[in-house]
């Protein structure tokens, strides 16, 4: 029997820590568990011991090069699932150092990564870029070559460069009211924030203001548990590290985003903590794309029912026509990129850069932007 078999694409290290430890387990078969619910919140929430299948997936990391017994990422993991542990037993015991918050933010950036949605997206690119190189040079060189990719990633995160910027404007943030975080299958919200994202969602907590406080800033949130979450954005760069939150509005729209980032199932430590979805949710269902423009001062998001490119024209088709009155024709704008929701709202699936307003339609919602460089 090979071992690491079942794994977990939440590890075992971190969903204890939403384990419901005040419900006693009568039946010495059952352990106590985290609870669990659909991301669409349609059934009960029922508690699921953390070695449920539910958590795991069948050599899921394993490369076909692996030694069953021994399989290259999963022991990867392993090991910074151990730091993670070893890290938040100090946290929780009240120590709290730069060596801590750096463990939390590779643990963070490596389970945004490994989860097995996001795993796909990017094979799924890779793939489309192998094929085409392969259709080139004839062959398939390049689809043995990254056939895996995805996956190998994983072990080349822990790296400096890439984690010191994400470190250096993290935080933890603690949580004062009597509404805990919730956890899903897809526990990292990675987004693009400006300023007045973060204010809308932080609002009052304080934050730093930055220079260009209209364009994004990359964001990264985990609950670590049901009262502690680990936070990064340049809006929280600065020598304070820790945050305290007493304000219920705050948590709750945290809780929203994690519902609408979850891919199949939610968790919490307790039963029953929410009973409908969030608003956005309702009011989202049918959208397919959206759309960021910068201008000179501003950014604009744009819900998009449809977009069409020809050449150096990108047609956006949209209801937002109260956005839409912040443009006029013949205004410059720095970029537009169009995102696919239900593929991922980091890669765009077009993009228009130094183009302009070339004409609106209100009635219709078409807005036409021009580049001198094409699509």
């Amino acid at each position: 029997m090979a071992k690491k078999r079942d794994q977990h694409i939440v590890p075992r290290c971190y969903l204890k820590h939403f384990v419901d430890s005040s419900s006693a387990v009568k039946n010495k078969k059952y352990e106590a568990g985290v609870y669990v619910n659909t991301s669409a919140l349609d059934r009960a929430w029922k508690m699921k011991g953390l070695s449920n299948n539910i958590f795991t997936k069948t050599r899921f990391y394993n490369l076909k090069s692996d030694d069953p017994d021994k399989p290259l990422v999963e022991e990867h993991l392993a090991k910074i699932e151990s730091f993670y542990s070893k890290g938040i037993t100090k946290l929780l015991n009240g120590e709290f150092s730069n060596e801590i918050l750096s463990i939390f933010s590779l643990f963070v950036v490596t389970q945004f990564l490994r989860t097995e949605k996001v795993l796909k997206a990017h094979q799924k690119s890779w793939d489309r870029v192998a094929l085409y190189a392969d259709m080139f040079e004839g062959g398939n060189r390049n689809r043995n070559i990254y056939d895996e990719i995805s996956k190998q990633q994983i072990l080349y995160l822990a790296k400096t460069e890439a984690l010191n910027p994400i470190h250096r404007k993290s935080g933890i943030i603690i949580n004062c009211t009597q509404i805990p975080f919730l956890t899903s299958d897809k526990p990292v919200i990675k987004e693009f924030f400006n300023q007045e994202d973060i204010s809308r969602i932080f609002h009052p907590l304080q934050q730093k203001k930055y220079i260009d406080d209209h364009f994004e800033s990359l964001f990264y949130f985990m609950p670590l548990t049901p009262w502690l979450a680990y936070v990064s954005h340049s809006s929280f760069e600065g020598e304070t590290k820790g945050f305290e939150c007493s304000h219920e509005s705050v948590i709750s729209q945290l809780n929203d985003m994690m519902l609408l980032n979850a891919s199949e199932h939610i968790y919490s430590f307790m039963d029953n903590p929410i009973t409908s979805l969030p608003a956005k949710i309702k009011q989202e269902g049918n959208l397919n794309f959206l759309a960021k423009i910068f201008t000179g001062s501003r950014r604009l998001i744009l819900s998009v029912k449809s977009y069409h490119r020809d050449n150096s024209l990108l047609t956006l088709t949209s209801e937002d026509v109260c956005v839409s009155d912040e443009l006029f024709e013949k205004q410059k704008v720095h970029s537009v990129e169009v995102f696919d929701i239900k593929f991922s709202n980091i890669i765009g699936v077009v993009c228009s850069k130094d183009c302009i307003v070339k004409a609106i339609d209100k009635l219709s919602g078409k807005i036409v932007f021009e580049t001198r460089h094409g699509l």
